[in-house]
């Protein structure tokens, strides 16, 4: 790998230039798709939290900054150092509530960074979305826009003067290019290691939509959400897609020599359509129904004698198989050391765990409040029923009326009525 190590120029929290922080050894930077963004070092400074660190990337020369958020500095040592990159400053700004309502990616971005001291750049044609935004900081935001409207971001950093002149947010379809790159596993090769990872495998998975909303006999809206949209009316009356050739390679078996479908689910709950819903749920499909595979590797194991980058695709021939995995995937981390000289290794193929759990978690938090909408129409159905049944048992309803989404008040008020037997003659 090309470059030497970088020179690491130190900035407070103002902003302002202190001087240059000088590494008591190799400086190494973590970075993955959708996740971590990292330096971490040894210094003979301390630096402050929040202070700044700016430097040049050797392989790329592209400027990059990150921001100090934890120090561990034992008497007598050197200062331990982990920065992450500065679009970490999104923690720090919140969104109470917004709703993204028929913007294309950049609209949406605008309304994301809205307020912090980043612009938004987009490169491509991306459809316009709804996205709605509740009580989250704007680095979650931004994660969850870029789950809606399919896209990568990377901080794009340029530098005048000395100084940071401009911080973007600059989206794409996918981080990385083709360069060249391969790597033949299985081939008496050291410094590589493929690892299996321990998601299930689902041959066939339910698609669900956004809440529906509660409505009566003339389709007027009365207040609540309940069902979750579903597939079926366009999918033949079936809410699931399934893939056969994976079910009989992973499939359960079915007690009589055969193999049945391993069932998931997936949750969209920005879509409203139900032929939307079943694109988005064949191609969720796609990249579940084989495990998910990954490998480690070296620099010095790679061939074609180009520097590879986040985001990047690598031809792998995995001899290991029979007959022998051909496929050409991305790289999805990259570690480097930069010290006397630059040692990177590469994951490339599936997402990296930690990196798939941060980015699916705001999926998760969506689902989960999908669900309790979708419960809570149900309680509010039930809660309806109970109410009239205790209308009728009370004789209330020459009191007025009882009130549609009736409140947990009332209804201990009507049930405290009922127990009240002091008006009644035996």
């Amino acid at each position: 790998m090309s470059g030497t190590a970088p020179t690491l120029f130190w900035f407070d929290r103002a902003d302002e230039r202190i001087g240059i922080l000088h590494p008591a050894g190799a400086v190494e930077h973590r970075e993955e798709l959708g996740g971590e963004d990292a330096l971490s070092f040894s210094c003979l400074e301390t630096p402050e939290k929040y202070d700044r660190i700016l430097w040049r990337d050797p392989s790329d020369g592209r400027w990059r900054e990150h921001v100090v958020v934890r120090t561990d500095e034992a008497l007598g040592a050197a200062c331990e150092v982990y920065a992450e990159s500065s679009l970490c400053d999104l923690l720090g700004s919140y969104v109470e509530e917004e709703r993204v309502s028929d913007l294309g990616l950049y609209g949406a971005l605008g309304v994301v960074l809205e307020g912090t001291r980043w612009q938004a750049s987009v490169l491509g044609w991306f459809d316009t979305h709804d996205c709605y935004l509740y009580h989250v900081n704007r680095l979650a935001a931004l994660r969850r826009a870029c789950e809606v409207w399919g896209c990568e971001v990377e901080p794009a950093i340029v530098v005048s003067g000395g100084h940071v002149s401009s911080r973007t947010v600059r989206a794409v379809a996918a981080l990385g290019s083709w360069r060249g790159a391969r790597l033949e596993y299985g081939r008496n090769m050291t410094g590589c290691t493929r690892t299996v990872a321990e998601d299930e495998v689902f041959t066939a998975l339910y698609g669900y939509g956004a809440g529906l909303p509660v409505v009566d006999e003339t389709v007027a809206f009365t207040g609540g959400y309940r069902r979750k949209l579903t597939f079926g009316e366009v999918n033949g009356s079936v809410d699931w897609v399934g893939d056969d050739s994976a079910r009989l390679l992973w499939g359960l078996p079915d007690g009589s020599g055969g193999r049945a479908h391993r069932f998931g689910d997936v949750t969209f709950a920005d879509v409203e359509d139900p032929e939307v819903l079943l694109a988005r749920t064949q191609a969720a499909l796609a990249d579940t129904c084989a495990p998910r595979v990954s490998y480690e590797v070296d620099a010095a194991a790679l061939l074609g004698s180009v520097d590879v980058g986040l985001g990047d695709e690598v031809a792998v021939v995995d001899s290991s198989r029979d007959p022998a995995w051909r496929l050409r995937v991305r790289v999805v981390r990259r570690v480097r050391l930069f010290g006397d000289a630059v040692e990177a290794r590469y994951s490339i193929g599936a997402v990296p765990r930690t990196a798939f759990a941060e980015r699916s978690s705001v999926e998760a938090r969506v689902a989960a409040v999908e669900d309790v909408a979708g419960a809570a129409g149900d309680t509010v159905a039930a809660v309806g029923a109970s109410v009239a049944a205790i209308e009728q048992a009370a004789g209330v309803a020459a009191g007025g009326e009882v009130p549609a989404l009736a409140t947990k008040e009332y209804v201990a008020q009507q049930i405290a009525a009922l127990d009240d037997l002091s008006g009644v003659e035996f």
